[in-house]
């Protein structure tokens, strides 16, 4: 949203669309569309001609960022673009697709990502060397205005999780003991570290915000991350849980409004 030019608003979304969106187009559309975002990360972006037939759908321009592999990443935008960045670097799992948009008399900073999948130790220590490679693009920013979003397939330290009795997660990523999580986690803690705000879960302390696996969710795998300064201009921050967004993917999408 903007007032005489400048932009007071930004109301950004990230949405895992499950192996390009397939026949569900219409009702991710259409859930994205209730949202009114001004930019969304999309995430298993697998088919370009499907990306570019959604943002034609939204009256979006495409920014598509191949991967490493089949799940590209892409950014949806009603905002002018003034740079883009596909940082493909070996490490990725898929990749971190970087734009700029206007924001007041500057600009911001929008990093979209997907981080390597799966709850064992093994794929934690490649997230963990993800998440570094990621901080090491960033951290250079300092406090300029900039947002980390994405599927991080990752667990913030603090969360619980109902995976135990969720029946659409595969056995072996069940927990044996739902009140000790005992899923390694290395990669979220590397940003908190840093400095970096999570922004449901400064908004939501104690609410789970499971993103992930519908139709019963039982894991938070979803954020969007922002430097303090900028998250001191956090407004909202939420999980779309209701209407298409429950049949739309296996994840929910997660937005945040920033003014």
């Amino acid at each position: 949203m903007s007032v005489q030019g400048v932009l007071m608003t930004l109301r950004i979304l990230s949405y895992n669309i499950l192996w390009g969106g397939e026949d569900r187009l219409p009702l991710i559309a259409r859930v994205i569309q209730l949202q009114q975002p001004d930019v969304v990360a999309l995430l298993e972006a697998n088919s370009r001609p499907k990306a570019e037939a959604l943002s034609q759908q939204l009256g979006m321009s495409l920014i598509f960022g191949n991967a490493n592999s089949a799940f590209h990443v892409a950014w949806l935008s009603r905002l002018p673009i003034l740079q883009t960045e596909n940082y493909r670097l070996p490490v990725f799992a898929k990749t971190l697709l970087k734009i700029e948009i206007p924001w007041e008399s500057s600009s911001l900073a929008l990093f979209a990502t997907h981080l390597q999948s799966g709850r064992d130790q093994k794929r934690e220590d490649h997230r963990a060397v993800e998440m570094q490679a990621i901080l090491n693009i960033l951290q250079p920013l300092g406090n300029q205005p900039h947002v980390l979003i994405g599927d991080m397939n990752a667990l913030h330290p603090t969360d619980h999780t109902n995976v135990a009795m969720n029946p659409h997660i595969e056995p072996g990523e069940k927990e044996e003991h739902p009140q000790e999580p005992p899923f390694p986690r290395q990669s979220i803690p590397l940003l908190l570290k840093a400095g970096y705000v999570d922004c449901y879960r400064m908004l939501h302390p104690t609410t789970p915000g499971y993103t992930y696996k519908l139709p019963t969710p039982g894991l938070r795998l979803d954020y969007i991350f922002a430097p303090p300064p900028l998250a001191q201009r956090l407004q909202a921050c939420d999980i779309v849980t209701a209407g298409e967004a429950v049949i739309a993917s296996d994840h929910f999408p997660i937005w945040a409004e920033f003014g």
